[in-house]
């Protein structure tokens, strides 16, 4: 996923200046609202010291009485939702509805969940050991908060990807430190106004502003690193907590393809993709970004894809009948520009390609066809509201070509056989497949989202997404406290014996050597034998 974390050069000046002001600032129409002040590595340092003091008792709380809070939390956001919405659109530029259903609504129902399931989840989960010699044994598992944790999040989804962590954490007792985006510092700041007013503890959630230097800082000071981002930043971020010794998960970017087979639903594979392509501007982490589809059906497909694009009206997010909205910032759009010159001055050719309104930060939306697979649009992570769309002879050229990328976040296969469907799935390398629709698995409260290859490690969502926030500990407890091991000191010849017949005893494949090797078990166990 790209974010401003890695600028284009020729936005030098421009990312100079957020990174010493974030400013909330509309991308339809270059006002600024609002500024904020940049946290500085002893501004950060400052702020873990704060969370680390606050989290034992935070910790201490029963996980109930931590759920009662995000469950406050989620009244609270769902009654201020529209204010929500208008401040995403206004910083990111997506129309305001699709604020209100994507970032507020997936956020709603990841809070809802996890509130429900962390507590039963923090239980101690007692088992019986299936190791032989460790019959008479019971474990424990407890599951502990690491301590804080710094979420370093991007702009394109500002509200439920850092809360995707952020949620878990806090129910599972850790702090969080997020450092938002330098381009949607708002939302961030009315997620933490919301959070606290829901019970959270000021200390326990906090947000430090700034750029890639303040991202920095918070690797050298937490104990465990989420971060959403662009490839090149996930690696320094991966070598900063290498350096520590210290766990973190990784979402990065994807070049995610989609597969229409020759059966598919047509009319609705096109409007699928065209939302999967095209909403947020293009400039989602799990968008459709390259379509193959087979060839015998590549025209009329094409055809239904296009009139479905066709009809959508680009405008500022903030106007009801904008389908989409501007890019965040012009550096995107002036990537997104390259992509396409190259793309173009390679052979490709436009087979739509939208008008907009004037502004820095509007883009057409754009379906190229005779797309080289060489090309930057190929084969770079293309994050705005450019498509190619490829025939291919058949799906084995499909699968080739889409798992042809040293990244795999996600794709889609379209076909009316799911059986199928879930057999080109199986053969995907990517972290989730979706059957007939597009992008909907990362926004799945109980569903574990993360990424293949240079895609990401970790998980978010599910019972895998809070594994991410604890450290299990193994408790292994011995009933029999006055019942000496057998493999304790006082080694000899007959205990030799004795041991080697227990081994043939649990481990043989012949019954009968099982039965002869009894009598030296029973004297292992109950007469052991420490000196001969």
């Amino acid at each position: 996923m790209s974010t401003s974390e890695s600028p284009a050069p020729a936005s030098a000046r421009a990312a100079a200046a957020a990174a010493r002001n974030p400013e909330s600032r509309d991308p339809a129409t270059g006002e600024v609202w609002r500024r904020y002040t940049v946290a500085d590595a002893l501004a950060v340092q400052a702020a873990v010291a704060r969370a680390r003091a606050a989290q034992p008792a935070w910790a201490a709380l029963p996980p109930r009485v931590r759920a009662l809070a995000i469950e406050a939390f989620v009244q609270k956001l769902l009654a201020r939702r529209a204010e929500a919405a208008t401040i995403i659109a206004r910083e990111n530029g997506k129309p305001v509805g699709e604020a209100l259903g994507v970032d507020v609504g997936v956020t709603l129902g990841l809070a809802e969940h996890f509130a429900k399931v962390a507590p039963r989840f923090m239980r101690a989960r007692w088992q019986r050991s299936a190791a032989l010699m460790a019959w008479r044994k019971r474990v424990a598992l407890i599951r502990e908060p690491y301590g804080v944790m710094g979420i370093i999040s991007p702009w394109n989804y500002p509200m439920f990807l850092p809360l995707s962590s952020a949620l878990p954490s806090l129910l599972c007792g850790n702090a969080v430190v997020n450092k938002p985006s330098e381009w949607t510092p708002g939302i961030a700041e009315f997620v933490r106004e919301c959070l606290l007013e829901s019970g959270v503890p000021a200390d326990i959630y906090q947000v430090v502003h700034g750029a890639g230097t303040t991202g920095a800082a918070l690797c050298e000071e937490v104990d465990k690193v989420f971060f959403t981002g662009s490839e090149a930043t996930g690696r320094k971020v991966a070598l900063a907590c290498a350096r520590r010794l210290i766990p973190c998960a990784l979402e990065l970017g994807g070049s995610d393809p989609a597969i229409v087979l020759a059966d598919a639903d047509l009319e609705h594979a096109a409007s699928g993709i065209a939302w999967g392509r095209f909403s947020n501007a293009g400039q989602t982490c799990v968008a459709a970004k390259r379509v193959f589809v087979e060839a015998s059906v590549y025209e009329p497909f094409l055809a239904a894809l296009t009139k479905a694009v066709g009809e959508l009206k680009v405008g500022p997010g903030t106007d009801d009948a904008t389908d989409i909205g501007p890019m965040i910032r012009p550096e995107q759009r002036a990537t997104i520009a390259a992509q396409h010159a190259d793309a173009m001055a390679r052979g490709a050719k436009e087979a739509l390609r939208l008008s907009v309104p004037e502004g820095d930060c509007f883009y057409p939306p754009t379906i190229l066809v005779d797309v080289p697979a060489d090309s930057r649009a190929m084969t770079e992570e293309t994050f705005g509201p450019l498509l190619p769309v490829t025939a291919v002879r058949d799906v084995e050229e499909a699968i080739r070509r889409a798992n042809d990328t040293t990244q795999g976040l996600s794709a889609s296969v379209w076909t009316r056989d799911v059986t199928r469907g879930i057999a080109v799935a199986q053969r995907l390398q990517a972290g989730s497949v979706a059957i007939n629709d597009a992008c909907t698995t990362a926004g799945i409260c109980d569903v574990p989202h993360g990424g293949f290859k240079a895609s990401g490690l970790g998980k978010v969502h599910g019972e895998m997404g809070l594994q991410e926030c604890v450290r299990t500990k193994a408790v292994m407890v011995d009933w029999f406290q006055s019942w000496r091991e057998p493999w304790w000191f006082g080694y000899s010849r007959v205990y030799r014996e004795n041991i080697d017949a227990f081994l043939r005893a649990a481990h043989s494949s012949s019954l009968l050597e099982r039965i002869r090797a009894l009598p030296g078990v029973l004297r292992l166990v109950f007469a052991p034998t420490r000196k001969v």
